[in-house]
């Protein structure tokens, strides 16, 4: 197994040609679940903090069995977001996104810098994230990322309409031309395998000993393991209601 720390691990070759290098957001650029933060500061706050509790009572066995976690997810979602006008949750979801994006500690700073590199490079980077849409558009552009692509998932109002998890992102990937092999994938999430398994180089970000162990039952010698070290987030966002991170 390789492993490594900081930034190192993934920085093009020189005389390598450019190619596609996918980024996931959560657990690689920013820290935490950004549309559960989302949902656990705003969607679910004050007087809906009762219903928040029972909804993670009830989804909790079910989102810990991968085949129904996209469904709890959806339904969590739409609960949090029912009530609320389609351009006020948009621009909720724009100041929430640049806020996190400033937000001293949250953004994983190998990570964006490694980005920085690619780009530097001359590859062509797309994040692609089961975050929603105009937050994780927000958060990129407060740091600094206003150019780079970004696939993510979509809702319309309340409606999750697009949860890009999974296989999903190769088919939102395959939409918009974008066809493997790519150069190099970014991920903390084994629900990212199809990703990771169809670029040349799979980056495994911060996993644990059996998460790797899996991954590299499935992607041989390719995998490379790093951990990019650098602030913490909350204790109290471990029980965050769930969002759409993956």
């Amino acid at each position: 197994m390789r492993t490594a720390r900081g930034t190192g691990v993934g920085r093009p070759m020189r005389g390598s040609a450019a190619g596609i290098v996918i980024f996931d957001f959560d657990g690689v650029l920013l820290r935490g679940d950004a549309f559960g933060l989302f949902l656990r500061r705003n969607a679910f706050s004050g007087a809906r903090l009762p219903l928040a509790v029972v909804l993670l009572v009830l989804l909790a066995p079910i989102a810990t069995i991968p085949t129904f976690r996209p469904w709890a997810a959806r339904w969590v979602s739409r609960i949090g977001l029912l009530g609320r006008n389609a351009e006020e949750l948009r621009a909720e979801l724009e100041r929430f996104g640049a806020g996190l994006g400033a937000e001293p500690g949250r953004i994983i700073g190998p990570g964006l810098g490694m980005i920085r590199t690619h780009l530097a490079a001359g590859d062509r980077v797309i994040v692609v994230t089961a975050c929603e849409h105009t937050l994780a558009r927000a958060a990129l552009d407060a740091i600094g990322l206003a150019g780079v692509e970004l696939v993510a998932s979509r809702i319309r109002g309340p409606r999750l309409i697009v949860h890009n998890h999974g296989v999903t992102k190769m088919a939102q990937l395959a939409a918009q031309g974008v066809t493997p092999p790519w150069r190099v994938a970014y991920s903390d999430s084994l629900s990212d395998l199809p990703v990771l398994s169809a670029a040349e180089q799979p980056v495994l970000v911060n996993a644990n000993a059996r998460q790797v162990a899996r991954a590299r039952r499935i992607l041989g010698a390719r995998l490379t393991a790093v951990t990019w070290m650098g602030g913490h987030i909350p204790r109290e966002e471990s029980e965050s209601v769930g969002g759409l991170s993956g």
